[in-house]
């Protein structure tokens, strides 16, 4: 869990750092990021760069310096090499001056705004447009750039981040360039990660360019990280004399009237992940033939409820079963009857055990104060859900996931888990995002797995966050897994289950996880 995701900000901060502190020119940088994003060029395009020749587009600032820089050494090397400078020479920084007045000496061709060449005759273009620092959309003659760049069928590389991709937050304001290799300099941006930002890049490389990371990442604030195979644990350590009460006891509320498959989704997924006993608690009313596919292994109490739901006639004895489990997971399936919601939010009142919340458990606190947490808790809401709770619309809230999963756990006193492409874990101490995970995943009873999971995780004694971003990284796992063995299309939550221990043997990555795996640059490690 230690790989950062810098934003542009924080990115800028470690730049003039390592100028203005440890003495390294812009530059020499600027030098650095062009060497690293040719040979990546060269090794993924060498017969379309000799053959057809490079196509630079050349914004204004370092970005569009790094671009200059890099037709100046491709040209070094016998490749054809051509610029186009989409902005007046006169918006160029002082470094990217430098660059244009070296790639002129050295015989690269300049356009000028405007004159933009046959782009379907190059063999490789270069987006050197904008970089991180954009902060607005792509508008006007670039906004046509863009879409010719993207209509071309050349292969693409972005410098730093594809144009037109918030560096912040993933997001595109406009059009974006889609691009088959991304380089990105010193560390990963969090719009690498964060849709739709994800989708853009293809395969990323991180390039070292003397900028020294990890001895400045405690000067420039709160870092996100990237969840990775760290989180991953093993379903059950190796214990001497151990049994099943040495893995905890998972007490799950769930599943109302039509809903027990959720309620059954979550227990299965809590022993799949290892916890040693499950009791799953619901209303006496609950038809028996609800329960004929409940696994075997779960054990099963009846409480009072009201018309087959949960109610206040549940409280008491709900209170009672939890006074011996290790851990309460509540929501999946519940509905939102008035005497379940009156149930949700006075069984969290009083409940003194590490407990998950989901699904209709946070529905029914929409508008409470929530009580203070007299154990490890941890809410996972989807955008929806989340957007609720914290009362704004879901469309702003998926614009920026990381502040508002931040906002989640500030108004729950919690973990929070912010489901969806690109899951956000927020605590206290920390955020993370996690690169697992596949759009086969978005199906019912999905979420109800990942329920079973970080309650398995917390009732085997794991801190909240620590269970948060071990449960969100194995559960996205998994469903890379058995979308592997299946395909994603009609992929089931149950096979998401059936697939945690998998996992932890089998190499199977998404493909954007594995992408950046395989770019991470010297020293640095996936797991």
């Amino acid at each position: 869990m230690s790989l950062p995701l810098l934003s542009p900000s924080q990115m800028a901060e470690m730049d003039r750092r390592t100028i203005e502190g440890l003495g390294v020119p812009g530059l020499v940088l600027m030098e650095n990021a062009a060497s690293a994003c040719v040979e990546v060029l060269l090794r993924r395009w060498p017969l379309e760069a000799s053959d057809r020749g490079v196509l630079v587009l050349a914004g204004p600032g370092n970005n569009g310096g790094d671009g200059l820089a890099i037709a100046r050494r491709l040209v070094g090397l016998g490749v054809s090499a051509e610029v186009v400078l989409t902005q007046s020479e006169s918006l160029l920084g002082r470094d990217a001056q430098t660059q244009l007045a070296l790639a002129r000496a050295f015989g690269v061709i300049i356009h000028e705004a405007g004159d933009l060449p046959e782009l379907a005759a190059k063999g490789v273009l270069v987006d050197a447009l904008f970089g991180t620092g954009l902060g607005r959309g792509i508008e006007g003659e670039l906004a046509s750039v863009v879409e010719a760049v993207n209509s071309s069928d050349v292969p693409v590389l972005a410098v730093d981040i594809p144009s037109g991709v918030h560096g912040d937050t993933g997001q595109v304001a406009g059009g974006a360039i889609r691009a088959d290799v991304c380089v990105t300099f010193g560390a990963a941006k969090v719009g690498h990660f964060a849709e739709p930002g994800r989708a853009l890049w293809g395969a990323l490389t991180v390039a070292d360019i003397g900028i020294p990371v990890d001895r400045l990442v405690p000067h420039v604030g709160d870092v996100l990280r990237l969840l990775d195979d760290t989180c991953l644990l093993p379903v059950r350590e190796s214990v001497p004399h151990a049994h099943k009460g040495t893995f905890g006891h998972l007490l799950v509320v769930a599943g109302g009237p039509g809903k027990v498959g959720a309620a059954r989704l979550t227990c299965e997924a809590a022993l799949r992940a290892g916890v040693g006993l499950v009791t799953l608690a619901l209303p006496v009313e609950t038809p028996v033939d609800s329960l004929a596919s409940l696994r075997p292994e779960v054990m099963v109490e009846r409480v009072p409820g009201e018309a087959g739901a949960f109610g206040m006639s549940s409280l008491e004895p709900l209170r009672r079963l939890a006074v011996d489990r290790s851990a309460l997971a509540i929501g999946p399936g519940l509905g939102t009857a008035p005497g379940t919601v009156s149930l949700v939010r006075a069984l969290l009142r009083g409940t003194a055990i590490p407990s998950v919340v989901d699904a209709d458990a946070l529905n029914a606190m929409v508008g409470e104060i929530w009580p203070k947490a007299n154990a490890a808790r941890v809410v996972t809401p989807h955008p929806g859900e989340a957007a609720r709770l914290l009362r704004v619309p879901t469309d702003e809230l998926q614009r920026d996931r990381v502040k508002y999963a931040s906002m989640v756990a500030d108004c729950t006193g919690a973990t929070a888990v912010l489901k969806g492409a690109g899951t956000v874990v927020s605590a206290a101490h920390g955020a993370w995002l996690n690169p697992s995970g596949n759009p086969g995943m978005a199906t019912a009873g999905s979420g109800d797995v990942l329920t079973g999971v970080i309650g398995a995780l917390l009732a085997r004694g794991l801190e909240s966050s620590v269970a948060a971003c071990g449960g969100v990284y194995w559960h996205g796992r998994a469903g890379d897994e058995a979308a592997s063995a299946r395909s994603e299309r009609g992929l089931l939550a149950s096979d998401i289950s059936d697939s945690l221990g998998c996992v932890l043997t089998a190499p199977t990555m998404s493909p954007a996880w594995a992408a950046w795996v395989g770019s991470l640059p010297e020293g640095w490690s996936a797991s």
